[in-house]
This record gives C-alpha cells, structure tokens and sequence, in this order.
C-alpha cells in the first residue's frame, strides 16, 4: 500500500543562474488512504558540471572541480553523442582510458559529472536532506480532519521593507494546506523576519 519514489533534476538556479542547483522531489503514496505526500529541496550544494575538453591536463582539472573520484564521472564524444560513452567512471586508470579512446578518435571529449545518486554523494546528501523534511510532513496531521502530510503548499510574498514600509518580493508568508479535506492556514513569517533589508526593496533599491 506504500510506495516512496525521488526524482532530481540539474540546471541553473531559477533567481542566480549563474548558480548550479539540485532540485530533489521525493513522494510518499499511500495507496490505502489515497494520499500523496510530497517534498521539495533546491540545493546549491551540487557538484553538477561538463565541459568539452582536448587534452590530459583539462580532464585533471575537471575531475579535481568534480570531486573525482568519489564523484563518478561520464566521457563521451560530445554532449549529443551516446556512442561511444562510459558512465559510472570511478578510477583515474579508466578515466583516461575511455578519454583516450575519444581522442584518439574525434579530437575532443565531452565530460560530465555522473549525476546518478549511486556515484554521487553529494547529491545523496540532499536526497537526505528532502528525505527528512517528507517525513516530517508525513508525521504532521491537518488541524481540521487529522490527515497526514499537512504542509506548506504555496508562497506569497509582500515582506515589507525596513525603511519605506513598501511590500518586497520576499515571502511574507507561508500557505500550509490539507491535501484530502483541503482546510488551508498561514504561516506568517516563516523564517523569522517581521521586515526586509532595504537592498531588497524594489522602491529603495529599484
């Protein structure tokens, strides 16, 4: 009757994206109950990376950034190809292996950080993070119909700015909401804050 299943996905952060990020969704089903309970983390704490390289020396450095090699690494011949590629790479000896094979034949190599949760701890570490916050949420039960998995479901901003009193972008509150008898609550302040810093105020810094 219970099955949990995680999904994550790589990219630019959607406010920095100069900034890599991590987006884990991990989901409780309960079959039983017809309930679905589910959890989100944005990480920047990812190793998340690939580049086109040509030589030894760009492969050290890529694998150094990478955390290789307790990270595992991907080598292909670009970023479209999957013929040649080698996945799961964990020593330097295979490593440079698959990367001379490449080179050897097409003059550049693709390399990648092997985003798959077994090769990489980092990401596990935020696996971890999503983890507790799903069971959390699957221990806090609705106010109104004692359902598990009550939590915040949306965000709304309008924190007012220090200075001007003017709202800002940043979340003025929280909205927590039942998934079966869909009773909602506000949770104001969620992280402590009465007031933003007038650097975030589109009127006092436009």
């Amino acid at each position: 009757d219970l099955a949990v299943a995680s999904e994550g996905s790589f990219g630019p952060h959607p406010g920095m994206p100069f900034l890599p990020v991590d987006e884990e969704l991990l989901v409780l089903i309960d079959k039983k109950n017809r309930l679905e309970i589910t959890e989100r983390e944005i990480n920047i704490n990812t190793n998340y990376s690939d580049e086109v390289i040509t030589n030894l020396q760009e492969l050290r450095d890529f694998a150094q950034k990478a955390k290789f090699p307790e990270h595992g690494l991907i080598l292909s011949s670009s970023r479209e190809s999957t013929s040649p590629i080698y996945k799961g790479i964990t020593d330097y000896t295979q490593l440079e292996q698959a990367f001379m094979s490449i080179i050897n034949t097409h003059g550049s190599a693709y390399v990648a950080t092997d985003m798959r949760a077994l090769y990489n701890p980092t990401r596990m570490r935020v696996i971890e993070a999503v983890a507790a916050k799903l069971a959390a949420r699957a221990l806090t039960t609705c106010p109104q119909c004692n359902t598990p998995g009550f939590g915040v479901t949306n965000a709304e901003s309008g924190l007012p700015c220090s200075y001007c009193q003017q709202p800002t972008q940043s979340v003025l509150h929280h909205v927590c909401s039942c998934t079966k008898c869909n009773y909602t609550a506000i949770k104001m302040h969620p992280f402590g804050k009465t007031a933003e810093d007038p650097q975030y105020c589109d009127y006092c810094n436009p």
